[in-house]
């Protein structure tokens, strides 16, 4: 028998215990029958949705409200805001399943757990034209949805005003004036800058509160990994791990490149130009301490946008070139020439649910126009607005960021949508937005090009299991090495027992299955 909303609520609460989980939102169950409908004859389905910690309640947002009552559905909401990392597993395991998961599975779950989820091909086929359409127009997202078995288990999202880097680099344009300094074009060069920026008061405030260099607590491409394109060979991204050049794996901790960057950034920190709390802080305290000062305080920094990452001073900052680590050399910046509008599993249904067909039917219906055009940016009349078969985003109250604003008030993306790009000329972006977009073309001859780009790639079950072994023993090294080296120095005496290290972990092994896929594959 399928489990109950309660008995699924009272699994999230063992296996919780230092994180936090936002309850379910309150629904009616008064007149529930055996058959999983309410009086009214409205089919229930429970759905488990991984969310931004500013997303509304979801009976609060109307756009999804009106999805359900049009697929005729009652949602029945287990709303997790932090925490699903831990919590996951446990669940997965227990089999004790909500009908639907939203932004919660990936490729590894759906690896190691097939058997609890549907594969959904002979369900689109049949109920889900809007998912139908979508394929049938783009079927390369189609393949990118379809596993190596070649079924698919997750649903995608193809989503709106996406640029082709995640990061962009950038530089406070005032300070560099009160200085008289140029932007630095080389590793030297941003040396000397920060250290003005450290030692000459940029800010004016006469106080030593500048931070010439911060980064993001991961240790991915929101951090200074980023700068590893500066030596001409390899530019990470999300996974800053792996790459490929000329159709080899590559892995990027192991490289020269690596290490000379480590090198430079404990120069950087041993000289205190790099913000000494980098990796000890939350992304709370990063984005406080950028954003909630009396006077700009972060020189040189990376992220999303200005707005994300430095707020209402936006307006003294400039997207700044790529660096390179010596004169002569031509510098790469992350980015994907596929384009970063596709992202995948993003709804899977389990094998617990009673209603397939009513489930598909219910996911299908954010697959609309009318439904996409809201799942970004907001419902109608809070997000966008309607005109005709225009959308324009509109903006945020008085006080509120636009980021800020769509986060609270749709999935953004967490959610499920289809924004091919003809919809997506019809959608009118909001101006920090379109400044991103333009932004993004400033960076363009730095992007690598697609045959220096990790393309997507499928594992086998046993491939995947064996991946995600070696790779938790590989990030625990890594990982710890990097804060160290950094902050405290000694890579040079320390990296051949590193390598030997990686080694004994299993990276020629984990190596071999990235290539093994990369030939196969591509």
């Amino acid at each position: 028998m399928k489990k109950s909303k309660k008995m699924l609520t009272t699994m999230l609460a063992a296996v919780m215990t230092s994180v936090l989980i936002a309850g379910c939102s309150p629904s009616s169950t008064e007149g529930n029958t055996e058959g999983g409908t309410t009086s009214d004859e409205k089919t229930k389905l429970e759905v488990l949705a991984v969310l931004n910690s500013l997303t509304k309640d979801m009976d609060e947002i109307p756009y999804i409200q009106d999805i359900s009552e049009q697929a005729g559905v009652e949602i029945e909401w287990t709303e997790v805001r932090s925490g699903w990392d831990e919590q996951k597993n446990p669940i997965l395991a227990s089999g004790n399943l909500p009908d639907v998961f939203i932004s919660a599975i990936g490729n590894d779950d759906i690896a190691t757990f097939n058997s609890q989820f549907l594969p959904l091909g002979d369900l689109i086929e049949e109920h889900a034209p809007n998912i139908k359409r979508m394929f049938e127009e783009m079927p390369e997202v189609k393949e990118l949805a379809t596993t190596i078995d070649g079924e698919i288990y997750g649903l995608p999202a193809v989503l709106p005003h996406r640029p082709s880097s995640s990061v962009i680099p950038m530089m406070n344009q005032e300070w560099l004036d009160n200085l008289g300094l140029a932007a630095p074009t080389t590793f030297d060069e941003l040396y000397d800058v920060l250290k003005a920026f450290k030692e000459d008061d940029p800010n004016g405030n006469g106080k030593a509160d500048e931070i010439p260099f911060d980064w993001a607590p991961d240790q991915g491409p929101y951090s200074a990994m980023a700068l590893i394109g500066g030596f001409g060979n390899y530019a990470a991204h999300t996974d800053w791990y792996n790459t490929v050049k000329g159709g080899e794996h590559v892995f990027l901790p192991e490289t020269e490149d690596y290490k000379e960057l480590v090198t430079f950034l404990h120069k950087l920190y041993s000289e205190g130009l790099v913000n000494q709390e980098v990796f000890t802080q939350d992304w709370a305290q990063f984005f406080s301490r950028s954003q909630n000062t009396e006077a700009a305080t972060v020189g040189f920094t990376i992220g999303w946008s200005f707005e994300q990452r430095v707020g209402s001073w936006s307006d003294q900052y400039e997207v700044v070139t790529p660096f390179a680590a010596e004169e002569g050399l031509a510098p790469l910046w992350p980015a994907d020439p596929l384009g970063m509008k596709t992202q995948t599993n993003k709804a899977v249904i389990t094998a617990n649910t009673e209603n397939p067909e009513a489930a598909i039917k219910w996911l299908d219906g954010f697959y609309s126009e009318e439904a996409s055009a809201q799942g970004y940016y907001g419902s109608f009349g809070i997000g966008v607005e309607q005109n005709d078969n225009q959308y324009t985003v509109l903006a945020p109250p008085e006080g509120t960021s636009e980021d800020e604003w769509k986060w609270t008030n749709s999935l953004v993306d967490h959610g499920l949508m289809y924004i091919p790009a003809e919809l997506d000329e019809r959608i009118v972006a909001p101006p920090t937005v379109a400044e991103r977009m333009d932004q993004d073309q400033i960076l363009t001859s730095y992007y690598p090009d697609v045959d220096n780009v990790l393309p997507p790639l499928k594992f086998t079950k046993e491939d995947d299991n064996e991946l995600s072994i070696i790779r938790t023993d590989l990030d625990n090294l890594i990982s710890s090495k990097w804060a160290e080296w950094i902050s405290a120095g000694g890579i040079e005496a320390e990296w051949d027992n590193y390598l030997e290290n990686l080694h004994n972990m299993g990276l020629a092994r984990y190596k071999e299955i990235y290539q093994n896929a990369l030939d196969s594959q591509y």
